[in-house]
């Protein structure tokens, strides 16, 4: 049977594991939307970054633990080695809190790297509006992870903010609540103001409308144009 495809087509590699749910879904999204645009699957690799809860709960944090930090910056060093070994040409990463490390990780290995949260802040912007509303992990609100990407980020009331960090935290266990996920958002909305879910675990959970924009969706999305040539990664 005859194999078809360009073997020295782009491969996409996926680092998995924060979290397993996000990974699944890019994989997912990224392979169906593949083959209703070209009538063909791509070509992808997924490594899983065997994360331990104490480490998880270290770097999203608001002060994340610098062993936390040094261990998981470790396992996102390995996980582009494994991956460019694979033969990835272009490599993403389903983690809002990591995506710095990540490109880090993949420019040191000399590998294009898809940037969720320039493209999530592009999408953002494209609604007209010069602020966002950003549901995200303590440690991506505190570290300003979207700062510098032409909008402004504005963080949801902190009583909010403490259910939301519950709700991902129950998403990361495989747990999701999307109800109180739904409530959450329709409370933190803002006349003419677009809502980012900046935490890929909870993207997926709940119906969104044009106003809501998902870092997830956005990174799909750019992997599927990376992987037709439509554009090309950083």
């Amino acid at each position: 049977m005859p194999v078809s495809g360009d073997r020295n087509a782009t491969t996409l590699g996926i680092i998995g594991g924060a979290g397993v749910g996000a990974a699944a879904r890019l994989y997912s999204d990224v392979s169906f939307a593949s083959r209703a645009q070209t009538g063909a699957l791509p070509r992808v690799l997924l490594w899983n970054i065997p994360f331990d809860d104490e480490i998880e709960r270290g770097f999203t944090s608001s002060t994340p633990d610098p062993a936390a930090m040094a261990a998981a910056e470790a396992l996102v060093a390995e996980a582009v080695d494994r991956l460019s070994d694979g033969g990835a040409s272009v490599i993403a990463m389903p983690c809002n809190s990591l995506q710095r490390v990540a490109a880090q990780a993949s420019a040191r290995a000399g590998i294009p790297f898809i940037d969720m949260i320039a493209s999530t802040a592009d999408s953002a912007r494209a609604q007209g509006s010069s602020s966002a509303v950003l549901l995200a992990t303590d440690a991506t609100l505190a570290a300003g992870f979207y700062d510098g990407h032409g909008i402004e980020m504005l963080a949801p009331p902190p009583p909010l903010q403490a259910e939301l960090k519950a709700i991902i935290g129950a998403a990361v266990a495989g747990a999701g609540e999307p109800h109180s996920l739904a409530s959450l958002v329709e409370r933190a909305r803002r006349p003419q103001t677009p809502i980012v879910l900046g935490c890929t675990d909870i993207c997926g959970m709940i119906d969104v409308d044009h106003a809501v924009v998902e870092s997830l969706g956005c990174l799909t999305a750019r992997c599927v144009d990376v992987l037709s040539g439509a554009e090309v990664a950083a």
